[in-house]
């Protein structure tokens, strides 16, 4: 690749001028079908899960609930698989939303995709509800602060370790990587960390394209002295939109 320095805000950055079909693009998440549309989209992926998911039997009563607060497409999928509906849903994130609808629910979306915003924008109309926060192990606390507020685990989130995992730490074959979630942060340093390859890692991905779907995401990877890029949408979407952008310049 031709490469020439620019500044993204990084202490050591990179403009890449690039054809999309010689980037190979590190796909981090459990979820086969994210590594499928980067496929689709003509980037050369490498699909390596650092998470699982790990599902808890779902055992709650939505009638119980004025409303439900779907967290994530995971959680979502879950609920619908198990044939739960309800007329007061908000939920967070656009793709969460779409599986809400297939369903026949009408859920209300924050502006941004996270708990903070849902907090701040939807306190007043649930400060004086029963709700239930659907969500995995992992979750936010902010929306713990919500009076008469339950938090539902629908999922556990683990650590992903094995042969495959501690290959790709020691060949770091890739162009960019794609960090979607705190816990595949902390997946992947702890284990590279355990190899002793945390300071090679870490040196390694200030001369690759690193994307982080939302400041919580990136706040975690800052912790681990690693600068990271937020798309405009904090979905695969924007981290779409972001690497199409490098073939642009």
């Amino acid at each position: 690749m031709d490469l020439r320095l620019v500044n993204l805000g990084h202490s050591k950055s990179l403009e890449f001028w690039i054809d999309i079909s010689d980037v190979k693009v590190a796909i981090l998440s459990p979820w086969d079908e994210v590594a499928e549309r980067f496929k689709v989209e003509g980037f050369d992926v490498l699909a390596i899960p650092f998470i699982r998911i790990v599902r808890r039997k779902v055992d709650f009563d939505p009638r119980e609930f004025d409303v439900l607060i779907v967290t994530s497409k995971t959680s979502a999928r879950i609920i619908v698989e198990n044939e739960i509906k309800h007329g007061c849903v908000i939920a967070i994130g656009r793709k969460t939303a779409e599986v809400l609808r297939k369903a026949g629910m009408n859920p209300k979306v924050p502006s941004s995709f996270d708990s903070k915003t849902l907090y701040k924008e939807f306190f007043d109309e649930l400060k004086d509800k029963r709700v239930a926060i659907l969500r995995s192990n992992m979750g936010d606390p902010t929306l713990l602060k919500i009076p008469n507020a339950k938090e539902i685990v629908l999922y556990d989130i683990e650590f992903e370790w094995g042969e495959e995992q501690e290959k790709f730490l020691r060949d770091l074959d890739f162009d960019a990587i794609v960090f979607s979630s705190r816990m595949i942060v902390r997946s992947f340093f702890e284990l590279s960390k355990r190899l002793r390859l945390f300071e090679d890692v870490v040196d390694a991905l200030k001369d690759r394209i690193v994307v982080a779907i939302g400041p919580p995401t990136r706040n975690e990877l800052e912790k681990y002295g690693v600068k990271a890029e937020i798309p405009r949408e904090w979905t695969f979407d924007g981290v779409l939109e972001v690497l199409r952008s490098y073939g642009s310049l």
